[in-house]
Formats: C-alpha cells, structure tokens, sequence
C-alpha cells in the first residue's frame, strides 16, 4: 500500500489523516468489492397478491312479521336449527278466524239476496193474470159497448112511443093510463141506457188500468235487475274482503324456507307486532361464500376459477377456493393512508367450510394469478429497475460485474421468473445495490 504525507496546519491534523487513509486504501484496493452471489435455477414460481377478506353467505333469509297481529313467545336463539317447513312464529289466530267467518256469511247473505232476486215467477204469474184479465175486460168492455147500443135504441123507441102517445092523447084518441104507460116505459128504458153507460165507462177505466199492469211488472222487474246489480257488486266487495281475510289467515303460518340456522333474532315475540317487523334472520352456513375488495388493476388479472387460497387470523389450516364472480362495478376506497383506490368486489365460493368458520370471519384472501413449472427463477432482490422502468441484474464473469438487462415473468413474493436475459447457471449478485458498475472488479465473499 502506498501512502502519501503531506504537511497540514495543527488544527485540521486529525481530520487530514483519516481522509489520507481512506484515499491510501482505496489506491490500494483498486475499486475492488466483495459481493454475494447466487446461481439463476429452475423450479416452480406461482404468481400472486393478497387482501384482506370476510366471509358472508350468498343469501340471508329475513323472517319478518307477515301480517300486523299477536304472536307468542319466539323460543329460537342464535345458532338453532331449523328446518325447512318448521314453524317460527305462532299467531293469535282468533281474530283471523273471525274476521273469516263474518266475511263468509256476508258473500253467503248477499248471494242468498241474489238468488231471491233472480226469481220471477211471481212476476211472471202476474203477468199472465194481467194478460187474462185484459183479455177479459175487453170482451166485457165490447158487450157492455153492445148492450148501450140496445138500451140506446130501446130508449129511442121508447121516447118516439112517448111522443106519439101524447099525440093521441092531445085528440083523446087513448085513454090516460095509457099515456103514463108510455111515459114510465121511456124513463125506464133511459135509466137503463145510463146504468150501461156507466157500466161501460167502468169497463173503459178498469180496462184502461188493466193495461198498465204488464207496465208496473216491466218496471218492478228492471228495479230488481238494479237492485240485483247493486247486490253483485256489494257480493264482488264481500268476496275480496273474504279473500283477504283467508289471506291474512293463511299468512299467520310462518314457516323456514330452508334448512339452517338462526342467525339473529331481533323479536322476543308475546307482543303485537306490525307487519313487516323483522323477527329472525336465517341462513345456510354450508352456502357461505367469501368476498374480498380488490384494487382494479389486479381485479384484471383474474377470471372465473381462478384459485384462491385462505388463511383464517386463527391458527387454523389454510382453506382453498375459487373466483366465483367479479362484480362488474368499482368503488373507490380510500386506504389507510388516506390514498384513494379503486377497487371492486370479487367473490369466492370455498372447496370446504370447516366447522368451526361463521358468517362475518375475516380471512386472508391470496389469488393465485399464474404458476409455471421449471420456470427460470431468481430472488426478487436480485433484480434492479432502472431509471427507464426496465429491469437488470449483475452476472459474476471472470471476477467482474455485468449489467445485465432482463425480461420478467411472473412474480411470487420473493422470486421472479427471467424469461428472457440469464440462463440457467447464470452467477448474479444476490443482493446488489446502486454502488455496483458495469465491469467493476468483485470478490465473491465466501459462504460461511
């Protein structure tokens, strides 16, 4: 080593000599480094990322009051089983079944009042009397005419009589009596013409009435066809009313539309309660399926059946899964340092559920995007990226350094795939820094 004195001023001796030193080594060394280094190998790379995840079902059953009622006590506690077709709610059933009842006998009234309605054989008889009797009336009606003509021209006969008696009389050609004869046959036969005169205005009015009587029936029948209309539509009102009634009735069987468990109860229950008041919630944990956000960038990179493996917080065995649905709108998250991300809801359905995982578990979700067997594989430290973006290594030849540019493949969380750049056997610095050049010197440092 070659070391070169120079004369300083006191104050700055220390300072001098240790600079001196260290540019007296570096003569000495040459630019020379030692490095760590490591051979480019085959073997299996599995490209991935991680986020975090939780575990839901692919469907929640809500058991909510169907109709506004009473119910009994609710006996179902979180994690109960159930069937399906088992009874969950018990109603008060007696205002159902009345409100039934009385809607029954209302449509049984008013159809009764229908039927009656609908019979006209009471009217139909009338009008068949009515139709006699006019026929009757008439016939009367042209006699009584006939007879007041033959009273009309017997009091005709009677008043010439009349005048011809008193004739005779005036030259004493009869006797008196027999002109009073004359006289009480003429008054006679006129109060005979006036007793068939009336008779037959009696005949006129009765007949005249007489014909109005298919009149009042025809009117008496369109009232009831009215009042019958009325009753159909009151009927078509009770019926709807009975319907929804049985309806109301048939709506208090409150029963589990699938075999699970309770999830949640939110109603002790021996209360009255509105319609649509929540009381249970259901669920099939063998249906639960896992849902993780993920950043839209790496959404792109997976597809339906991609492999997910699951790592619950607990010490428990890894779990397997697949891709099962991507939603196809993102949202944007802001992350934990306040940066805003986009990201999206991918689904997955898991292989198994062990029983000890529930609903609402968070999980460590890790998308396996690509593997390869026999790939060309190097740390993920080896490699650097320039200033360009692009990537490079430095191969060990002959005591030197290489810059070596290379093209990535997949990347794992430690390694990385060359596929183009380095070949298998390649010597490249394991952990090389920015202090390294093209063709400087290097020592390999021995392994201890």
């Amino acid at each position: 080593m070659k070391i070169i004195s120079t004369s300083v001023p006191p104050a700055t001796h220390g300072s001098t000599w240790i600079f001196l030193f260290l540019t007296a080594f570096l003569l000495g060394c040459g630019g020379e480094a030692e490095v760590d280094t490591l051979r480019a190998s085959r073997g299996e790379i599995r490209e991935s990322f991680s986020e975090p995840a939780r575990t839901r079902l692919e469907k929640f059953y809500p058991i909510t009051m169907h109709v506004q009622g009473r119910i009994h006590r609710i006996d179902f506690e979180p994690g109960d089983p159930v069937e399906q077709g088992q009874e969950l709610v018990q109603y008060d059933l007696l205002p159902f079944q009345q409100r039934v009842a009385e809607a029954r006998a209302a449509v049984a009234e008013l159809a009764a009042q229908i039927v009656v309605k609908d019979n006209n054989r009471l009217e139909e008889t009338a009008m068949i009397e009515t139709a006699a009797t006019i026929r009757a009336a008439s016939e009367a009606l042209k006699a009584s005419g006939a007879q007041v003509q033959a009273e009309t021209a017997r009091s005709q006969r009677a008043d010439k009589e009349l005048k011809r008696m008193r004739q005779l009389n005036k030259s004493e050609a009869i006797a008196r009596s027999e002109l009073d004869d004359a006289e009480l046959d003429a008054e006679t036969a006129l109060i005979e013409l006036r007793r068939q005169e009336f008779y037959r205005a009696a005949l006129q009015a009765l007949v005249t009435a007489v014909h109005l009587g298919p009149r009042y029936v025809h009117e008496f029948l369109g009232r009831k066809r009215l009042e019958r209309q009325v009753l159909v539509e009151q009927l078509t009102q009770a019926e709807a009313r009975l319907a929804l009634a049985e309806h109301d009735l048939a709506m208090t069987s409150v029963r589990s539309p699938i075999d699970g468990v309770v999830l949640a109860r939110y109603e002790q229950g021996d209360s009255t309660l509105p319609a649509g008041q929540p009381l249970l919630l259901l669920g099939n944990l063998d249906a639960m399926e896992v849902i993780a956000e993920v950043l839209t960038q790496d959404a792109m990179r997976l597809t339906i059946g991609t492999p997910v493996f699951l790592e619950p917080a607990a010490r428990l065995e890894p779990l397997s899964g697949k891709v099962k649905k991507i939603e196809p709108a993102g949202f944007t998250k802001l992350s934990s340092l306040g940066v805003e991300q986009q990201r999206v809801n991918v689904i997955v359905s898991l292989d198994a559920r062990p029983p000890t995982l529930g609903v609402g578990y968070r999980l460590q979700a890790r998308f396996l995007t690509g593997s390869k067997q026999e790939a060309l594989i190097v740390p993920r430290f080896s490699v650097l990226q320039a200033p360009d973006q692009s990537y490079y290594t430095f191969k060990v030849e002959a005591g030197r350094l290489k810059k070596q540019p290379v093209r990535l493949g997949l990347r794992s969380d430690l390694e990385l795939e060359i596929v183009e750049g380095l070949s298998e056997g390649d010597v490249v610095v394991s952990t090389p820094d920015t202090t390294l050049e093209d063709d400087m010197k290097v020592t390999v440092r021995a392994k201890e």
